[in-house]
Parts: structure tokens; sequence; C-alpha cells
């Protein structure tokens, strides 16, 4: 894209990071908002963009997907939260369109998680894994997006079926092999995620914590540049950062 040229249509206009991102983009030359979605109303059909980025809710989020589908234009997707049937609707729409999709776009959270990857690799498996999350008290879903991505990138460095392994439950001892998570809310926490690795006389944590939004506005924001002119298909961020 030339300067003054990458038209966002942004769901989620009203939500937090909705709103950092309307005030990066108005400090950017190079970007224009030219249609919102919220919970009130729903894009303009009289304005096209070249990207959407959703950061909404997952019945808008889906809403939102369409949209693009059947526009042909590519699709940031940082909604948590989404269910078994959304995500079949999105692996479907990255088939004619490209979609970046991630629980965090923090650049920071991206090398987290390829740093419990290899911990998760390197570490014996007698070591007990344990997650924990805190956010604002208005977060809804729990264990957070993020907190359940890294989780993953344990069970697969580990060769564990994460759904199987993975518990929420901190009633009574923990068995081997098993991911505990444990979710806090409370305050106006934007993001905090630790990944415990808990062996016999020693211990290993990895931690990130999110001062801000801007964080997260900042990583769709290039995501969307990256995502534009990109062949159909699933990306996440990792592939955005090589």
């Amino acid at each position: 894209l030339t300067p003054m040229s990458m038209k966002i249509l942004l769901s989620g206009a009203t939500g937090k990071v909705g709103r950092v991102i309307e005030a990066l983009v108005a400090e950017d030359a190079d970007l224009e908002i030219v249609g919102r979605a919220s919970g009130e109303q729903f894009f303009d059909d009289s304005r096209s963009g070249d990207v959407v980025i959703d950061f909404s809710r997952p019945e808008l989020c889906m809403k939102s997907l369409a949209y693009a589908k059947n526009r042909e234009i590519p699709c940031v997707i940082g909604t948590t939260g989404l269910g078994a049937s959304d995500q079949s609707r999105i692996a479907a729409a990255s088939e004619s369109i490209p979609i970046c999709q991630a629980a965090n776009f923090s650049i920071g959270v991206n090398l987290l998680l390829n740093l419990v990857q290899r911990a998760a690799a390197g570490l014996p498996t007698t070591f007990d894994v344990e997650i924990s999350e805190i956010h604002h008290r208005w977060k809804v879903d729990a264990p957070s997006g993020t907190a359940l991505a890294l989780g993953r990138a344990v069970a697969s460095a580990r060769g564990l079926d994460h759904d199987k392994a993975s518990t929420r439950d901190h009633g009574g001892g923990r068995a081997g092999g098993e991911i505990g998570y444990q979710s806090i809310r409370g305050g106006d926490v934007t993001g905090e995620h630790t990944v415990m690795f808990l062996g016999d006389g020693e211990r290993l944590e990895l931690t990130h914590k999110a001062a801000d939004r801007d964080v997260f506005a900042r990583g769709a924001l290039h995501a969307a540049r990256w995502l534009v002119g990109k062949p159909p298909g699933l990306y996440s961020m990792r592939d955005v950062l090589k």
C-alpha cells in the first residue's frame, strides 16, 4: 500500500483496545478508519476498506468476519472467548481471505510463547506447569485467551492433548502431566501472565506484564499492514514477526 492508503474497518470501536486503535490511527497520516462497528452500529456499506480489525465480542466478531469474507478483504482478529464453532468459521473463511488471529498482539507475549515452548521441551516432564493470569475486573473469559495459548505451547512441546491435560480445578493435589490455570480478576490490570515450571528444589517462572493497551493496538496495526496483500490463509503473530 502507498502512504495514506490503508483504510481500516474497526470492529469493537467502543471497546478499550478499539479506543486505543482510534487514538493511534489519528496520529498516523498513513492510516484512516472508514467504518466502525459496535453493539449499537455496524459498518456502512457505502465505505470500502482495505482491512477489518476486530477486537469485540464473539457475536460481533463473527458478523465482522462474514463482512470481510463477502468483500474479500483481510481480517485481523483479536477477540477472545470464541467457541469451537466460531473457530471453524474462521478456518473456513481463511480459505478465501487472509486472516491474522492472535490471543494477544503484544510482541513481548509472542516472544514469551516461544520461550515457554522451548522451556517445556527442555525441562524434564517431572516439572509441573501452572499458569496464572491477572486482568481487570471487567474481563469476561477465564482463563484468558493468552493463558490458553501459553498452555497450548506447553502441550505442543510435551506432546500432550491440551484439552485433556488442562485443568482449572485447584482443589486437592495435582496429577502429573497436568497444566493448571489460575485466573485473578480485579482493579484495572491490563494483563499479566506467568508460566511456572515447578520441580523438586527449583522453580522457573516466565512472566509478561502489559502496562497499557497500546501494546495490543500497535501490534494489531502492525499485523494489519503485514496482512494486506497476503494470500488466503490463517496467520498468527508468529508469522507476522517471523
